[in-house]
């Protein structure tokens, strides 16, 4: 049995949301109190991971628009990994967890997302080879999973995309730009009493 189907990892995707909003909005820093150093470098680390997420799936989008399950990609963003959506889709998220001003909630996203994505790239691997056996496993011997390498990386002058494709990509990336706003308002609404402090954390 397909646990793994799209609408199950949308539903999955939608509840881990959901509980990461609410750690999110409860969960206060406690580098205010101790290292004011610290806390900025958490800051500018969080907004550089969230733009360089975001760039990379608007990058990836461009490859894949339209063409995810009915040709296999391996040019640009695809030809440095074979997993550049999820590569980017962490960084951009990974941001958004260090905008918390903590070290905690960083390293416990980064334990979830390896084990949930796991079995998400577990699954779409056995796809692409049912889907392009040979030219997937040839794609498998010269291209990493996940880590990026530009040791073979290729991009062609001209790449036909999809407007529509890559307009509903454009609307998922927002989000990031989005939630990362979202912990600056938790924190103010916090420090004013307007939201609780559940947790504090380093």
């Amino acid at each position: 049995m397909n646990f793994f189907t799209s609408k199950t990892r949308t539903l999955g995707s939608r509840i881990i949301g959901l509980i990461l909003i609410i750690i999110l909005s409860t969960t206060a820093s406690k580098w205010h109190n101790s290292s004011l150093l610290v806390e900025h470098l958490l800051w500018f680390t969080g907004w550089f991971l969230v733009g360089l997420g975001v760039m990379g799936r608007i990058w990836c989008s461009l490859y894949i628009s339209g063409f995810k399950d009915s040709k296999l990609v391996t040019y640009g963003p695809y030809s440095i990994c074979r997993n550049p959506l999820y590569v980017f889709s962490y960084l951009g998220a990974l941001g958004v967890m260090f905008l918390t001003e903590t070290l905690f909630l960083p390293i416990a996203f980064t334990i979830i997302f390896i084990i949930y994505y796991h079995f998400v790239i577990n699954q779409e691997e056995k796809f692409l080879t049912r889907a392009f056996p040979e030219q997937y496993a040839k794609y498998c011997e010269t291209t990493p999973r996940f880590w990026p390498s530009f040791r073979n990386y290729y991009e062609p002058e001209r790449y036909e995309v999809s407007p529509k494709h890559c307009r509903k990509f454009l609307a998922q990336v927002i989000w990031f730009v989005w939630l990362a706003a979202c912990v600056q308002l938790f924190e103010e609404l916090r420090m004013t009493g307007v939201l609780p402090v559940w947790l504090t954390s380093f």
